[in-house]
C-alpha cells in the first residue's frame, strides 16, 4: 500500500503514580531522521524508543514530543547540608560582631526557619529510578501513537494512489489516441504531398515517378515513427502501477520513472508533425506534471529554499568586497 510520508499521530497513558503523552509527526525528508524531545529521567530509553519508531516508519523525518510525570515519593529523599547550615550560622554571628551586637541572641525557632530557607541548605534529591518498571507503560503510549500516525499516512496514501490510478489512466487513454493516430498522419502527409508536387509539376506538364514519392514518404514515416516512444511509455504506465502496489518505500523509484514519462512525452511531441498529436501530448505532460506536483512538492520548496539563500549569501559577499 502506498503511504504518505505526512502525519500525525498521539498516544496516552496514566495512572496514579506514572503519566505520559506522545505526540508525532512526520513530513518529508530524503532520509529517515528521528528527532526526540523527552524528559531528562527518560533519557535511558531514548534508544528503545527510536528502534521501536523505526520498526513502523522507515521513511520521513520523525518529530517525537514526550511530556511525562511520576509521583512516586520512595524514589525522593531530603538532605540537609549541615556544613553549610553551620557556615551561615557562623555567617549571622560574624554579621552581628560587624555591627557590635554580639551579644544579641536569635529565637531558636526564628534562626533554624531563616536558616533553612538560605540556598542549598536543603535539597530534595531522586534516588534511583526503575526505567524497566515504567517502560512497558511507555511502550503502550508509544504503540498507540505510532498506530495513529500510521493509520493518517495509510488514509492520505490511499488517496494519492486513487489519484495516481486516474492519472495513469488519463494518459494510457491519451496514448492510445496518439497510437489510432500516428498511421493517419504518414497517410495524410503522402496524400498533401502528392498534392502539392502534382500541382508544380502540372504547370510543366511533368508527372512525378511514383517510386521517388514513396521514397520520400518512406524517409518521413522513418523520421516522425513514435512507435518505440509508443511502446516505452506503455511499459512505464505498466511499471508505475506496480511501484505503487509495492510495500515497499516507492519515494526514489518513482522520482526516476516520473522523469521517463517526460522524457517519451518530449521525444513524442519533437517527432509528431501533427497538430492534433501535439494537442494530447500537451495533455499527457500535463497529467505528468501533476502527479510529479503531488511527489515532489516538498522538495521542490527545499531546493528553491537553498537556491535563495546561496544567492542572498553570494550577494552580501560580494557587497563586502566593494
Amino acid at each position: 500500500m502506498l503511504k504518505s510520508m505526512t502525519g500525525f499521530g498521539r498516544g496516552e497513558y496514566e495512572d496514579e503514580q506514572f503519566s505520559v503523552t506522545i505526540e508525532m509527526k512526520t513530513v518529508n525528508h530524503r532520509y529517515n531522521e528521528v528527532a526526540i524531545r523527552l524528559p531528562r529521567f527518560l533519557n535511558p530509553v531514548e534508544d528503545r524508543i527510536r528502534k521501536t519508531i523505526l520498526k513502523s516508519v522507515n521513511r520521513g523525518r520523525i518529530d517525537v514530543f514526550i511530556n511525562a510525570s511520576y509521583t512516586n515519593t520512595e524514589n525522593v529523599s531530603i538532605k540537609v547540608d549541615k556544613a553549610l547550615v553551620l557556615a551561615y550560622h557562623n555567617a549571622l554571628r560574624d554579621v552581628g560582631s560587624a555591627i557590635g551586637c554580639e551579644d544579641y541572641k536569635l529565637n531558636e525557632q526564628s534562626e533554624i526557619l531563616y536558616l533553612s530557607r538560605c540556598p542549598d541548605v536543603i535539597n530534595a534529591q531522586e534516588g534511583f529510578f526503575d526505567v524497566e518498571s515504567v517502560w512497558p507503560k511507555l511502550e503502550q503510549a508509544l504503540r498507540q501513537a505510532i498506530s495513529n500516525l500510521v493509520a493518517m499516512r495509510e488514509t492520505e496514501g490511499s488517496n494519492i494512489y486513487g489519484d495516481f490510478i486516474k492519472r495513469a489512466d488519463l494518459i494510457a487513454e491519451k496514448l492510445a489516441v496518439i497510437e489510432e493516430r500516428s498511421p493517419q498522419v504518414v497517410e495524410e502527409y503522402q496524400i498533401r504531398l502528392s498534392d502539392r508536387i502534382n500541382e508544380l509539376l502540372a504547370k510543366h506538364n511533368q508527372v512525378i515517378e511514383p517510386e521517388r514519392l514513396l521514397q520520400e514518404v518512406a524517409i518521413f514515416a522513418d523520421r516522425t515513427s513514435i512507435t518505440e516512444e509508443i511502446v516505452r511509455l506503455k511499459s512505464h504506465i505498466k511499471q508505475f502501477r506496480l511501484i505503487i502496489d509495492a510495500d515497499q518505500p516507492v519515494g526514489r523509484k518513482l522520482d526516476f520513472l516520473i522523469q521517463e514519462f517526460n522524457r517519451e512525452a518530449n521525444t513524442i511531441a519533437s517527432k509528431a508533425n501533427d497538430y492534433t498529436l501535439a494537442q494530447v501530448v500537451v495533455e499527457i505532460k500535463a497529467e505528468i506534471e501533476k502527479i510529479r506536483e503531488i511527489h515532489i512538492k516538498i522538495s521542490r520548496f527545499i531546493v528553491t529554499f537553498a537556491y535563495e539563500e546561496f544567492f542572498e549569501g553570494y550577494a552580501t559577499r560580494r557587497r563586502m568586497m566593494q
